[in-house]
């Protein structure tokens, strides 16, 4: 609300030095905002007047002393003021930035209007009103005796019937824009209209394309059948079944193919087609010379033979080797009491390596069953070791179990919040396929290893 005065107040007439406008009767609101203004300003000491003239004729007060000039000619000079340094200096506005335009006039293209009381025309940044006409081109609004271009967005003129009677509409103050920036011109209900018809095309043409690919489908499955078919009938032409005697003749009654297979029920064997190879052949070699594994190769024909083609030699067959039998430095006894194994050949270097990996401390397992080691669950997040670890120095992995519930997939994203030699706290979130973000949930596979020191 802005400043008042007891002549705007108290006026004669209702407009102000027009009589023929009608008297002017008071209103009680007006009184009571006004005697508010003379209370607070007696209070804080505050100066009020009506011009920044006056005002600046006031110099006998002390620094960061209020005053309020509120009813200025030239609205940009009323305002809030405070004495500081020798001067009046001024703080900000009166008036309110956001308000509606009263007393709607004019015609379509060049439109009146007022503020409301105690607005100032300097302080507007944006208003609304509702026109009494559509507009047909360039559109013009003087409000209380200042004209200023209404325009759009991009900086241009209106278009015809951006503004519609009965249609509210909503402007904007700018930097750097000379006019009111219209914000909702009334036509763009046309372009909402045609974007929900274009969006009404594309899905029947969706429907269209659905149905096509529905026929492409069948299409195409109909192909696989037939292809299956073909399948079918060349598997049928090349292995012919079972017979008791050799097949002169496919099962059409065709000649043989090379690469066709039978079995021959009598001889329990499979045989392949090869009319370079003289007919018919068994697939699997004759089992004559195959050595039957309950004889434990003792149907060997040399066994002395079949060591030195291996290349044991006379140690394996042996019960007791001596060290008189044993190599120089093949073994090295000081190894043996380490419980290592130093020959080269044996990759020695890399068993005894084997202490210096990770070991697995403890695990625990509640996906699809239960199961655990060193390791108990005491709630969704927290684990605690059987036996505590004698630090902080392990790793802990930790798998979420994936899952679908009502047609929704969730998936853990776990992590280690926390670790103490007693047990350790795990963190993270759910994720769902519908979007949304929730706490962990749900049963979890964690191992925990160590590496030796």
């Amino acid at each position: 609300m802005n400043f008042l005065t007891k002549e705007m107040i108290f006026r004669d007439y209702e407009a102000n030095g027009i009589e023929s406008s009608g008297p002017h009767q008071p209103v009680k609101a007006e009184i009571v905002a006004y005697l508010g203004q003379l209370e607070i300003g007696s209070k804080l000491g505050a100066v009020i007047v009506k011009t920044r003239a006056e005002l600046d004729a006031i110099t006998d007060k002390p620094d960061y002393t209020p005053a309020i000039v509120g009813a200025d000619s030239n609205h940009a000079l009323s305002g809030y003021y405070q004495w500081a340094g020798g001067t009046w200096n001024y703080v900000r506005d009166l008036a309110d930035s956001i308000t509606r335009l009263t007393d709607i006039g004019g015609s379509g293209n060049a439109i009146t209007a007022r503020l409301r009381l105690g607005v100032s025309l300097s302080a507007v940044e944006f208003a609304f009103f509702v026109p009494v006409q559509n507009n047909t081109g360039a559109v013009t609004i003087t409000v209380e005796n200042v004209e200023k271009p209404i325009i759009n967005g991009l900086g241009n003129e209106l278009s015809e019937d951006d503004l519609q009677a009965g249609y509210p509409a909503m402007v904007a103050v700018f930097p750097g824009r000379d006019g009111y920036v219209l914000l909702n011109p009334a036509n763009v209900e046309a372009v909402v209209l045609a974007a929900k018809q274009a969006a009404i095309t594309a899905r029947n043409q969706a429907l269209a394309a659905k149905q096509a690919s529905e026929e492409a489908l069948d299409n195409l499955e109909a192909a696989v059948e037939q292809a299956s078919e073909l399948a079918f009938q060349r598997f049928n032409k090349l292995y012919l079944g079972s017979f008791n005697i050799n097949p002169s003749e496919d099962n059409q009654g065709d000649p043989l193919e090379d690469g066709a297979l039978f079995f021959h029920q009598a001889e329990k064997k499979i045989k392949v087609y090869s009319k370079d190879d003289g007919g018919w052949n068994l697939v699997t070699p004759d089992t004559s010379d195959f050595l039957n594994k309950a004889d434990n190769l003792s149907n060997l024909p040399s066994k002395s033979a079949a060591r030195d083609n291996l290349g044991l030699g006379a140690l394996a067959t042996l019960d007791i080797v001596t060290n008189d039998q044993i190599p120089p430095k093949s073994i090295w006894g000081s190894r043996l009491t380490d419980k290592a194994v130093t020959d080269s050949k044996l990759n020695s270097g890399i068993l005894n390596r084997l202490d210096s990996l990770p070991k697995i401390v403890a695990m625990h397992s509640s996906i699809e069953g239960s199961s655990s080691f060193n390791l108990r669950r005491r709630n969704t997040k927290n684990y605690e070791f059987i036996t505590p670890q004698p630090d902080t120095n392990y790793v802990v992995q930790v798998i979420g179990q994936d899952h679908t519930l009502a047609n929704v997939s969730y998936t853990n994203i776990p992590g280690i919040r926390q670790k103490v030699k007693g047990g350790f706290q795990i963190g993270g979130l759910r994720m769902n396929t519908s979007g949304s973000v929730s706490s962990l949930a749900g049963d979890f596979d964690v191992i925990v290893y160590r590496v030796s020191d």
